[in-house]
């Protein structure tokens, strides 16, 4: 037996196994490094300009203590970056995503997202201020949570500085408020862009300048004298209509509503008023939440509630000082937004039996 020959072949064999393991090996390293590789680039593709030729801005709003993945997602609604995922990733990698100021930026789908990024961080905003919008009907406890919401006030120092002695002599309006009145209502419903790092009064102020400006502007006390109400009562019947319509075409309806009511020494009887106490909304009331002890129940005390129940809009207090022309005195929800209006208590039994069997 050739041992020589033998032990040659097993040499040679033992060799292509070697070099075949490692030629698989090395394919699966190279395979590994080119999808690295098509992956990286992927990664820095996207972390170009969207569209560099753009001369397109966006005013891009960015409330304190938005998350990046948030920001990702709306800017890419926005059209100014190509991938949320990779612009997240990218901002965590780097720290950026804990270090983006709040505030109002210009941005544009011509800015790559690491310029982005660092405009967020260096808090070069487009101006100082803070946009804050103010539903129509919102009490002043959820007013002053939204100020809370934006980093302007904390709900404390918003409640504390909405009282009327600290404005009753620029407002004359004010002094005819009752000693325990707050501002509630009075502290108009819009949309606002506020300076940061103001005293509560200032804002306050401010929102108190434009109901002044809208009410008086546009000729109200003027009208309330002709129907002979005070501007807190304008104010308070436009609160329960706010709260009360869904549509504005039946606005002026309910307002009849209540001012029929209101001449015949009726209760207003309004769901609103008893929501107002309960600091909640319901589809329906019970009988027990009818029976609620507070002067703002309309069910068990006749005349205005103390005072307004929110902040009424222009058409709540266009219709608290122009009401429809009708006789009705009783109004049931279809559970659709719209109401069914009744001259009586007959008629109104039978469609508010008829609306609950709907519902």
């Amino acid at each position: 037996m050739n041992y020589k020959i033998i032990w040659q072949r097993f040499i040679e064999s033992a060799i292509y196994l070697y070099i075949k393991s490692h030629i698989k090996m090395l394919v699966s390293v190279l395979t590994i490094l080119g999808i690295v590789f098509f992956a990286l680039s992927w990664f820095h593709l996207m972390l170009y300009p969207k569209d560099k030729a753009s001369e397109a801005f966006v005013e891009f709003d960015v409330k304190s203590g938005s998350p990046a993945k948030e920001l990702a997602q709306n800017m890419y609604k926005e059209g100014l970056i190509k991938n949320p995922m990779v612009f997240n990733l990218y901002a965590k990698i780097n720290g950026y995503d804990v270090r983006i100021k709040s505030g109002t930026y210009l941005l544009s789908p011509s800015m790559s997202p690491g310029e982005i990024l660092k405009k967020m961080i260096s808090g070069d905003v487009l101006r100082k201020e803070q946009k804050i919008t103010i539903p129509e009907g919102i009490t002043l406890e959820k007013m002053a949570a939204i100020f809370q919401e934006h980093n302007i006030l904390s709900k404390e120092e918003f409640l504390q500085a909405a009282k009327p002695v600290y404005f009753k002599d620029k407002y004359k309006f004010l002094e005819g408020l009752p000693p325990d009145a707050t501002l509630e209502g009075f502290l108009f419903p819009d949309t606002y862009f506020l300076p940061e790092e103001k005293p509560a009064h200032y804002y306050i102020d401010i929102l108190l300048k434009r109901f002044n400006e809208m009410y008086f502007g546009r000729g109200y006390d003027l009208q309330q004298e002709k129907i002979g109400l005070t501007i807190y009562q304008v104010v308070t019947l436009a609160s329960i209509i706010e709260a009360e319509a869904k549509l504005a075409a039946e606005r002026p309806v309910i307002s009849s509503v209540f001012h029929n009511r209101l001449k015949k020494g009726m209760a207003l009887q309004s769901c609103a008023t008893v929501e107002y106490v309960l600091k909640e909304h319901k589809e329906f009331l019970t009988l027990k939440d009818l029976e609620v002890d507070s002067p703002y129940n309309t069910y068990k005390h006749s005349g205005l509630p103390p005072g307004p129940i929110g902040a009424p809009g222009i058409s709540s207090i266009e219709a608290a000082l122009n009401p429809a022309d009708t006789d009705y005195l009783y109004f049931v929800s279809n559970g659709d937004g719209t109401h069914t209006f009744n001259k009586t208590y007959a008629e109104h039994l039978r469609n508010k039996k008829h609306a609950e069997g709907d519902k």
